[in-house]
Formats: structure tokens, C-alpha cells, sequence
């Protein structure tokens, strides 16, 4: 069996690029070294890197960042005791633990030697968790919990995974477009018939009263920050305006203007909606939508900005498909896109703690009536979840 060390780095620029390169999915914006460079510099979350080697070999097997993320400070969606609050009675201070991988962006992948076999693949991830729960105890903290992980990470994961552990469907999926042909009347085509309708009427509405201008982020974040929080806290998430701009910044600062921008959509000169726009080699990201206030004019601006118009800027850059993230998920799936699920992952930092007996997964159900009633939307990779 191959032998691990698990270094703990306070940097991604303490790991040469070319040893990052080789292990980091080239195709994941949220693995990439100018992500998680740009992120350490927002100052959104201390992060300590483990890089698992094999003894005396340079190459990096696997990394997994660690984010000690206080709720005052850290992005909502990506606070532990949000997804995990019935495993509050077993934590101190109110406090659950680390956040392990990726702090933002839905459908985390692990960072991973994907050629390793399947037992060394588990001996690397053992050994991470032996880091990660050594970091959490010495911290005082009882997990380290993983959230929005795709199918593939929870495979990886589920053979270091033990009874104490504490395993969630999320209460959101990821959806993706992919796209077919080569412009947006080949999306159109790939679409039902009923559906190509009511896309064209809502395409049409949106350019009779509004214009579009793409800009790059790093001038808006002004404009846009403000139009985020309001669509959040009208689904009851408390965000801070400063939160939402160190995010969009860090955006800013990875990708460049060209790769980062916002989508404005204008009434009569007044911007009523944004749509943050990542573009990562083939895939564009639409990371955030904000709205100006429910009494601004609305010509279907939702689904232009998270859908049409980025499928629009995605045919132009040759890309292969649009990331709509999380929400809307039957809206989305009704306009092209696939339903992947998400889970969430709390590993225990004490083999004594007791077995999770929290009631079943309300979500699980969820997930199975709407599966039921719209099979034709979801991945296969819902099979093995429900």
C-alpha cells in the first residue's frame, strides 16, 4: 500500500503551479489556483491546505482546503450549522466545524489524482480525513463538514465515511446546460415544442422593454452587490452587501475582466437585474443573479439573465455549456438544463461520538416527488441517492 504524508500549507502559492496543475481539474473554476489565490486575499475565510504525497515523490495526490469560516463573516449558504442544525447539541460554542473543499460554487469535485486506483484513491482520502479531523479537534471543533458535493465527490468519499458521520441530500440541485449544435436556434430546436414557444415570448418580451450590456465585474460590483442581497434576503438569507462584494471581487481577481463580468439588464436607463457571468475554459459560470426591487418592470429578467443571455454569450465563445447553478430547478430543466443532486457531508473529529439517529430527510422525499412527477429533468445519478 502506498505510503501518505499529508503536508498543512497556509497557501496555494506555497504548492508549485505545475504540481497544482497536475492534480486540479482543469475544467473546475473552484479548484484552480487563481480562485483559491484570489479567495486566501478576499480575507472571507482563514484556509489551511493538506497536500497528500506519496513518501519521497513530489507529485501532489490529492489537497483538500480547510476553511475556518465564523457565521459573521462567511457566506451563508456555506455555514455549516445552516445544513447540519441538528448536530448543533454535539458542538461548542455554537460552532460545527471546518469546511472542507470548496466555499462557494455548487457540484464540488475533490481534488484528486483521478488516475490513482480505487484502494490508493481510499488510502489518500484516509489519510486526509485523519489531517482534517486531527485540525478540527485541535481547533475544538467537532466536524469537518463538506457541502453542494456532486455525485462524483460522494463516491470518492463514501469509503472513509463512517457511522458517526452525518450524510444530507441538499435542499438545492445544480443544473447544467448543455449546449447543442452551434447558436441559439439549435438550443431552440433541442427544445419541446411548447417550451420553444414560451422561450421565444419570453426572449421577445425582455428585448421589446429592456437592453442588455455586458460589463466587466470589476466596474460593477457596486451596482450589482446590493441587487444580490436583495434576492436573497427575500429567501430568507442574510447576507451582508460587504460578504457579496468580497465574493464578487475575489471573481473580479481570479478571472480578469474578460472572464468576469456582469450582465445588466436596463429599463428606460435603469438597471432592474444582473446576472454574474464566469467564464472558465468551455463552461460559463452564471455564479449570482440580483434584482434592483419588486416594483421595478419585469420582462421575464430572470430567465433572460440566467439563461437565454448566457447561452447567447456561451454559443458566441464557442463554449460547451452553461453552469445555472442552484434554485429554480424545474424552471431551468424546463429550459434545457440537466438536475444533478448535491449532498452534504459532516465528518465526526471523535470516533466516540454518537451515530447520527436524526429523522429521515424531508429533502429525500422532495427530491422523490418531483423526480416522479418530472423524470425526464433529472440525472441518473439520482438513482443511486433515492
Amino acid at each position: 500500500m502506498v505510503a501518505v504524508v499529508v503536508e498543512h500549507l497556509s497557501s496555494v502559492d506555497d504548492v508549485a503551479g505545475s504540481a497544482w496543475d497536475g492534480v486540479a481539474d482543469p475544467r473546475e473554476l473552484f479548484q484552480s489556483r487563481a480562485w483559491l489565490r484570489a479567495l486566501e486575499r478576499s480575507g472571507d475565510a482563514p484556509v489551511t491546505y493538506l497536500i497528500a504525497r506519496q513518501r519521497g515523490d513530489p507529485r501532489i495526490l490529492a489537497a483538500l482546503p480547510l476553511h475556518e469560516v465564523p457565521p459573521s463573516r462567511g457566506d451563508y449558504l456555506y455555514w455549516p450549522e445552516l445544513h447540519f442544525q441538528d448536530l448543533l447539541s454535539h458542538s461548542r460554542g455554537g460552532r460545527l466545524g471546518l469546511l472542507a473543499g470548496s466555499c462557494a460554487g455548487f457540484g464540488a469535485r475533490l481534488i484528486l489524482d483521478r488516475g490513482l486506483p480505487a484502494p490508493v484513491r481510499t488510502a489518500v482520502l484516509r489519510a486526509l480525513r485523519q489531517a482534517a479531523d486531527a485540525v478540527a479537534a485541535e481547533r475544538g471543533l467537532p466536524y469537518t463538514c463538506f457541502l453542494f458535493l456532486g455525485p462524483s465527490a460522494w463516491r470518492d468519499l463514501a469509503p472513509v465515511t463512517g457511522a458517526g458521520d452525518a450524510v444530507r441530500l441538499a435542499g438545492v440541485a445544480l443544473t447544467e446546460l448543455e449546449l447543442p449544435g452551434k447558436d441559439f436556434d439549435d438550443y431552440l430546436a433541442a427544445l419541446p415544442r411548447n417550451t420553444r414557444t414560451s422561450v421565444r415570448r419570453e426572449s421577445a418580451a425582455f428585448a421589446r422593454e429592456c437592453e442588455s450590456l455586458t460589463v466587466p465585474l470589476s466596474e460593477a460590483l457596486a451596482t450589482v452587490a446590493p441587487m444580490i442581497v436583495n434576492v436573497r434576503a427575500k429567501h430568507g438569507m442574510a447576507y451582508g452587501e460587504a460578504t457579496v462584494r468580497r465574493r464578487l471581487a475575489a471573481y473580479a481577481a481570479a478571472l480578469g475582466d474578460e472572464s468576469a463580468t456582469a450582465l445588466l439588464c436596463r429599463v428606460r436607463g435603469r438597471t432592474v437585474g444582473a446576472a454574474v457571468l464566469c467564464r472558465w475554459h468551455d463552461r460559463l459560470h452564471v455564479t449570482d443573479f440580483g434584482r434592483l426591487d419588486d416594483q421595478a418592470p419585469d420582462p421575464f429578467v430572470y430567465f433572460n439573465a440566467v439563461i437565454y443571455e448566457p447561452v447567447r454569450h456561451a454559443y458566441a465563445a464557442g463554449l460547451s455549456s452553461v453552469v445555472t447553478g442552484a434554485g429554480a430547478e424545474l424552471g431551468k430543466a424546463r429550459r434545457g438544463a440537466a438536475i444533478h443532486p448535491l449532498l452534504h457531508l459532516a465528518w465526526t473529529a471523535d470516533a466516540d461520538r454518537p451515530i447520527d439517529t436524526a429523522p429521515a430527510d424531508q429533502r429525500a422525499h422532495h427530491w422523490r416527488t418531483l423526480r416522479g412527477a418530472h423524470p425526464g429533468y433529472f440525472h441518473p445519478a439520482w438513482d443511486e441517492l433515492l
